[in-house]
């Protein structure tokens, strides 16, 4: 088959001074009709200023610039790809018909099906009888139909007499519709939100929630978004999103949302510690509204001012409209603002903070915790800086502190001043070990009084001195693997001792009250020796040839003919690796390549195999970086203020109680974690207990990522009892199984499921040994999304009798999203 290649030299100046294009025809055969003066072409291609135009049957008449195509054809105009059964096209003012046209704008993703499409300007399209859809047109999920649309690649689009679709049914009317088909800020609606909360708890059940967000873009510098709520088993709400930049460095937001709830409230169920009776019939039905204020601003090029507010309505709102399980904290009101200066070696801030947080998750009980502290204000600081280096060797002071005045409903409020300076040396010990000392004193200094109490006044301080000594080195060793899938190991074995010193002194009031000190006195002594395995993975690299078939594709595909000259320098040569291919473009092309050309040229360019055995191998190696395998930790704690069984300190109590009073050597921590690669980890940890002679806690963690796709992990932690570390951390007693898997069986559907396993369920009191669990799965097809998940706890409440009971809190979830879907504005048309 051979094609022919026909340039129409049409220019020149219509009546209406209208230079005519000049058209490229690309055509298998033609015929021209001298007595009617047009031309027939089949299976032919016409192009002219950006437009392109292919279809087994194109007539022109170049008199009346009027091309005329049937059958199979297809338009191309930038992103706009049009398919469709009759076209009719004045080539020198662009104006035309599209009958049977399915358009599809690649900017957007966006369907537009119709009977009749009128082009009326470069990226303007008026169609009749139409529906607009990001689904496949053939079986949308959502549409938009109606009777006339205007479309407007890059702008606003609009539509009369219009119905959003979900499948086929009408779920919104709008006489008219505009709606923004950019990707840049426009006012418009977003897509809907839709959720379904369905508990077995009945404070918690909401039933479906659906949203509709509209967003104003009011200038540049500032815009709003508004959303109507309804919630099926509570009532309307209103959100309101408003977000400003009104000068450079300046940032902040405001949000308010509020629920109008038409049903009164349980008090038998949500009244918490306050008993039925005690909640009078006018607080049934509380007012639901969270506020947020949040502001940025740069106030000069060291200096920035920061201020927020956060406020609930209750103390269910997180857990109800948020979806927070737990919430903590369980705010009730949270105000901040805070000035801050940075400065080369530190900075300075002056802050106030306000926070009260509701006693209990109860929606009735709007009780606050009256015994927070509040800082109105304060005044923090912290410097440091290096004083003296020498190779290695270094000596860096550095100072902290605060001046603060704090308050509080119910207890002592007041004032105080707290600074602490520190010298940290560090330093080499032999030139093979190195060493650091840091030593600071903590001084403080506070007036305390309760507002309640007439003559109450109290004044405390202490000084305390702390101090941190450590010495470590480094072994290592290299080992060298010719062959399998890492090039080389490194070993790297370090040994640690440190010694961890807080000053034991009193801290209490000046008339004995022990009020305000917190910081507990410590002697500690550790030996860490950490194992560390490094690798450096092994990577075979296919060859790359640019073949003769290959830049015969690139011809046909119409890419830029410049492009071969040099290409075919390099026709045939194979490449060891990807690397080496790119590099020699790089050289042939110089700057004149751009990326998306280098990719383009990628794409075509031929792999080769990897061959099994031979000095080729060798060239197609390439060695990833390091990266770590397996580590192995033993951490041993020797507490020497357990040494004396009869020890008391004259401050706080010491913390840490993983040993009896005159047993200082505590259990021996060991930590194993294997990583071979990044699909699969195993991580194993114990505390073996030499008094007793065995393990008192160990757990196990493993995760499996079989592909991308799939994933899984499993945890198992047994620990006898619940103890404190020297260092104040409480981990509580367990014996408990965990899990969880995720699934894609492809890029539409996908599987999860989680869940907590008590293995020591009291068979007396609670018989649930599932204590929570999670089953999820999320359909995505290109043009929506729907989540569904059930999850399930175990939670304990308090009788009437002062009995505790177990009930099972299960909730399914079911999040519904119209991807890629901007539900249009409803505004009114120009009616003049």
């Amino acid at each position: 088959m051979s094609v022919l290649v026909i340039l129409m030299p049409f220019y020149g100046l219509s009546q209406n001074n209208l230079e005519i294009p000049q058209l490229s025809i690309q055509t298998q055969s033609y015929f021209h009709n001298p007595d009617t003066g047009t031309y027939l072409y089949r299976n032919a291609k016409v192009e002219w200023e950006g437009i392109t135009v292919e279809s087994t049957e194109i007539n022109y008449h170049p008199e009346k610039h009027r091309l005329t195509a049937q059958g199979y054809v297809r338009v191309t105009e930038g992103s706009i790809v049009a398919v469709m059964d009759e076209l009719e096209i004045n080539v020198k003012d662009g104006n035309g018909i599209f009958r049977n046209a399915i358009i599809f704008d690649s900017s957007n993703k966006a369907y537009m099906t119709a009977e009749e499409v009128r082009r009326i300007g470069k990226n303007h399209f008026v169609a009749q009888t139409c529906t607009f859809t990001t689904c496949d047109p053939k079986s949308p999920a959502w549409q938009i139909t109606g009777s006339e649309v205007n479309y407007y690649s890059q702008n606003f689009s609009s539509s009369q007499r219009t119905f959003l679709r979900i499948g086929n049914f009408p779920i919104f009317y709008f006489p008219y519709l505009a709606w923004p088909t950019v990707k840049r800020r426009q006012s418009g609606f977003l897509p809907p939100e839709y959720i379904i909360v369905r508990s077995s708890v009945r404070k918690w059940d909401l039933g479906y929630r659906i949203g509709i967000p509209y967003f104003w873009a009011i200038d540049p510098e500032q815009d709003l978004t508004l959303t109507y709520d309804w919630v099926e088993r509570r009532g309307p709400g209103l959100r309101l999103d408003y977000q400003y930049a009104l000068t450079r460095g300046m940032r902040g937001e405001i949000k308010y949302q509020e629920f109008f709830e038409r049903d009164a409230r349980d008090p038998e169920n949500e009244s918490g510690s306050l008993s039925a009776e005690e909640i009078d019939s006018s607080e049934l039905n509380p007012k639901r509204f969270k506020f947020v204020f949040n502001h940025n601003q740069q106030i000069d090029g060291q200096s920035r001012l920061i201020a927020s507010a956060l406020v609930y309505s209750d103390s269910q709102f997180q857990k109800e409209y948020e979806l927070i399980d737990n919430p903590d904290p369980n705010t009730a009101q949270k105000l901040t603002a805070n000035i801050n200066r940075q400065f080369s070696n530190g900075s300075i801030s002056l802050s106030a903070t306000q926070t009260r947080e509701f006693s209990e998750l109860a929606l009735l009980n709007r009780n606050i915790d009256l015994t927070q502290v509040q800082h109105l204000p304060a005044l923090s600081f912290q410097f440091r800086d290096t004083f003296w280096r020498s190779g290695r060797a270094a000596l860096s002071p550095e100072i902290s502190g605060s001046v603060v005045r704090y308050y509080r409903v119910q207890g002592y409020n007041g004032e105080g001043a707290a600074a602490t300076p520190r010298l940290n040396l560090n330093f080499p010990v032999f030139n093979h070990f190195d060493g650091s000392i840091k030593i600071g004193k903590q001084f403080s200094r506070y007036k305390v009084r309760d507002p309640n109490v007439p003559g109450s006044e109290d004044e405390y301080g202490f000084e305390i001195l702390d101090s941190e000594i450590e010495f470590n080195t480094v072994f290592s060793r290299i080992f060298k693997n010719e062959t399998g899938t890492f090039t080389r190991f490194k070993h790297l074995v370090t040994p640690r001792i440190q010694y961890n010193y807080i000053e034991d002194v009193p801290q209490q009031s000046d008339s004995g009250v022990p009020f305000g000190g917190g910081v507990s006195a410590r002697r500690l002594a550790t030996l860490r020796l950490e194992n560390i395995l490094l690798a450096k993975r092994r990577y075979f690299e296919r060859s790359v040839k640019l073949t003769s078939l290959a830049l015969d594709r690139m011809r046909r595909d119409q890419m830029d003919p410049a492009l071969f000259r040099k290409l075919e320098l390099i026709q045939d040569q194979e490449f060891a690796s990807m690397q080496l291919f790119v590099r020699q473009l790089e050289n042939l092309f110089g700057t004149e390549l751009s990326a998306r050309q280098r990719e383009s040229i990628l794409a075509y360019a031929e792999k080769g195999v990897v061959p099994l055995q031979n000095k080729q191998v060798r060239g197609q190696i390439r060695e990833g970086k390091s990266s770590s395998v397996a580590s192995l930790n033993f951490i041993q704690h020797y507490d020497n203020l357990k040494k004396n069984p009869y020890f008391q300190p004259i401050g706080p109590a010491v913390k840490g109680n993983e040993t009896e009073p005159g047993q200082p050597l505590l259990p021996l921590r060991t930590i194993l974690k294997v990583t071979p690669g990044t699909d699969f980890s195993i991580s194993i940890f114990n505390r073996y207990h030499h008094q007793k002679s065995r393990v008192v806690e160990y757990s196990a963690d493993m995760s499996v990522g079989v592909s991308k796709h799939n994933k899984a992990s499993v945890h198992f932690r047994n620990n006898e009892e619940a103890y404190q570390t020297p260092f104040g951390k409480d981990v509580a007693a367990a014996n408990t199984f965990s899990f969880s898997n995720n699934f894609a069986t492809s890029d539409e559907l996908a599987f999860g499921v989680a869940g907590t396993v008590n293995l020591d369920a009291d068979s007396y009191t609670f018989r649930r040994r599932l204590t929570s669990s999670v089953f999820s799965l999320e359909y995505k097809p290109d043009c929506w999304n729907i989540r569904l998940a059930l999850t399930e706890n175990v939670d304990k409440t308090t009788t009437s009798s002062g009995r505790e009971k177990e009930y099972i809190d299960r909730t399914l979830y079911a999040y519904i999203n119209l991807g890629g879907v901007d539900i249009p504005e409803q505004i009114l048309p120009d009616l003049e």
